[in-house]
């Protein structure tokens, strides 16, 4: 029975959505668990550590064509800017803040060559941990270590993505920067993109558990709100202040 007042097309439509919905997360979890045991199959071989550029475009591809299937089925409509081009050398940061458990997979999606730091947990998740490793992406083990391979990578062309708060928070809060991000800038002189999304509350959020079925069709949009030369601030503290303005003055 359809609810009062509420025509059977649009409730047949809304039921549609639900099962796109929970369809679309199998699919997500399913596909994210295949490759992640191949990886860790993979990840045995030795010199399989070569293999992480082919992986991160391996995983480019799969992420545009989830963006692109979440859009077909009316899950999703996100907006993203343009494929980045692969560079040689100097690569660059890419900030932005973390409402959604799925903003990697966003940016990982236009981003070419990106890697990611990681909580260290992940690195024992079944969906993620083989990927991230073999993948090369860099655990949070805070210190110099992580701030010298981020540089090392950022060097060799390969484009760091890292949300400033560490964590997932539907609403920015500047008081939680955390440095890192400001340090590997000024040590390795890489330009910021200061990003933002605009994304819906209830979708796959730390307030809202992925299981409950959001408003659909979500929107999301990804934009670029500024981009930072570190090399014309004198401090860590200055590259974070400036980045904390530019979310200020969206």
């Amino acid at each position: 029975m359809c609810p009062r007042g509420v025509s059977r097309m649009k409730c047949l439509y809304r039921v549609y959505l639900v099962f796109a919905y929970y369809f679309a997360i199998s699919v997500f979890l399913v596909v994210s668990f295949c490759v992640n045991l191949l990886c860790l199959i993979v990840g045995l071989i030795p010199g399989a550590r070569r293999l992480r550029y082919c992986l991160r475009s391996v995983l480019q591809f799969l992420f545009r064509r989830w963006a692109c299937f979440l859009g077909v089925i009316r899950v999703l409509n996100l907006r993203t800017p343009p494929k980045t081009h692969k560079k040689e050398k100097d690569g660059e940061i890419w900030v932005m803040n973390h409402p959604s458990l799925l903003d990697g997979s966003y940016l990982l999606k236009f981003v070419t060559n990106g890697f990611c730091i990681y909580k260290r947990e992940i690195g024992g998740n079944p969906l993620y941990g083989a990927t991230v490793k073999l993948a090369d992406y860099i655990p949070n083990i805070g210190g110099a270590d992580m701030v010298r391979m981020a540089c090392d990578a950022l060097a060799r062309g390969e484009d760091l993505i890292i949300f400033p708060e560490g964590t997932r928070s539907t609403k920015v809060n500047l008081d939680n920067f955390r440095p890192g991000f400001a340090l590997i800038a000024k040590r390795s002189k890489a330009l910021i993109n200061v990003m933002w999304m605009e994304s819906p509350e209830d979708f796959i959020t730390r307030d809202v558990p992925f299981w409950k079925v959001p408003k659909l069709t979500a929107h999301i949009v990804i934009s670029q709100i500024n981009r930072i030369d570190p090399t014309a601030l004198k401090s860590v503290e200055m590259i974070m202040e400036a980045v904390k303005q530019s979310y200020r003055d969206r």
